[in-house]
């Protein structure tokens, strides 16, 4: 069997990569690396201000045209700009023969009238495998596939491909991840300070002060809310929190305002993933308005906690993480290996 798996859009949201790179590890683990070829997405851009620009008229269009089985999606690429971009090539490539597969399948801006739409599209030409990396899309799409499985997400493999070395700041250090809304004031043991959310890390009351948007769902306005507020002068915030160095990652490269991924010290922002896994990986607590910084965490044992309403949280809570709103947490790393064993041998059962 060979397949061709479409992915990209690392520059805009790195998180991307974490469950990309996933995806093609386990794929190459089960075909072989000759069977797997990776492929450039079908290119959109969603402008700062919320609109969607669908692919030009002279842009290449080749993924129709691929000498392939199956071609593999990944990601949460049930929305309502599934059908307008993936319609008409699904199709074509049905018509020579060849069938998709939908792996870590999540949802993303999807109305009661795109659900039914991608719905009928799924009776019409149903993927042949999906995978979804939360129960209740599994529940609602799952049903459609050809072979289905209530999955995690492949983020959680990024241990098994990825080897981190240690890094030696002279201290142990923690993350603060947040490129969506401003980043909270966080402190040790005052209680006396205004705050709005508190827990214990590491023998320390921890004390974190939330904007307005914190805890708040983040949508495109918010988005580019934090772009114009980093033309402002930034709000003060401490570089060591206890005994901890505060880390500061952007998981943003594009659009690349270097007036807010460099608004504090030990800042970081690059436009491929593995720089961004290496700091997860020695970070003894990470804080995030991102999922993703939050899973590449926890999957290297550590501690993380988020800090923003989200669907996607439910690839969270799919691995026994439901708390992470509320306070940091853990893994059970037994249970997500196990968990990685049992799709991955599902997958090469259903593909031999």
């Amino acid at each position: 069997m060979k397949v061709a798996y479409c992915t990209g859009f690392w520059c805009t949201n790195i998180g991307n990569g974490f469950f990309s790179l996933g995806v093609e590890y386990v794929l190459k683990k089960i075909l072989g690396a000759e069977n797997v070829t990776v492929v450039s997405d079908y290119q959109t851009y969603t402008t700062s201000y919320g609109k969607r620009l669908y692919p030009h008229k002279n842009q290449l269009e080749y993924i129709a045209k691929l000498d392939v089985d199956y071609i593999v999606l990944a990601g949460p690429v049930i929305s309502k700009y599934f059908l307008p971009l993936w319609k008409d090539i699904l199709l074509e490539l049905k018509e020579r023969g060849v069938g998709y597969m939908i792996l870590s399948a999540g949802t993303m801006k999807i109305d009661a009238t795109a659900r039914c739409e991608v719905e009928e599209f799924f009776k019409q030409c149903p993927p042949f495998v999906f995978s979804s990396r939360e129960h209740g899309t599994y529940e609602a799409f799952g049903k459609y596939a050809t072979n289905a499985y209530d999955g995690i997400c492949f983020s959680f493999f990024t241990p098994d491909y990825y080897a981190p070395c240690k890094i030696d700041f002279g201290q142990p250090y923690w993350i603060s991840n947040f490129d969506k809304i401003i980043e909270p004031e966080i402190w040790v043991d005052d209680s006396s300070r205004k705050h709005t959310h508190e827990f214990e890390f590491d023998n320390q009351r921890v004390f974190v002060n939330s904007p307005s948007t914190v805890a708040a769902k983040t949508d495109r306005f918010t988005d580019a809310l934090i772009y114009v507020r980093s033309l402002l002068p930034a709000p003060k915030r401490e570089n060591e929190i206890g005994r901890y160095k505060l880390v500061r990652t952007d998981q943003r490269f594009h659009p690349h305002f270097r007036s807010k991924i460099y608004a504090y010290k030990n800042s970081f922002c690059a436009d491929i993933p593995y720089g961004y896994i290496n700091l997860y990986a020695n970070s003894q607590l990470t804080l995030s308005d991102r999922v993703h910084s939050c899973a590449v965490t926890l999957a290297y044992g550590h501690s993380a906690m988020l800090f923003v309403k989200t669907n996607r949280v439910g690839l969270l809570e799919r691995v026994g993480a439901g708390e992470i709103t509320k306070k940091p947490v853990k893994l059970d790393m037994e249970l997500i290996d196990a968990e990685k064993e049992k799709m991955t041998e599902w997958l090469k059962a259903v593909l031999s």
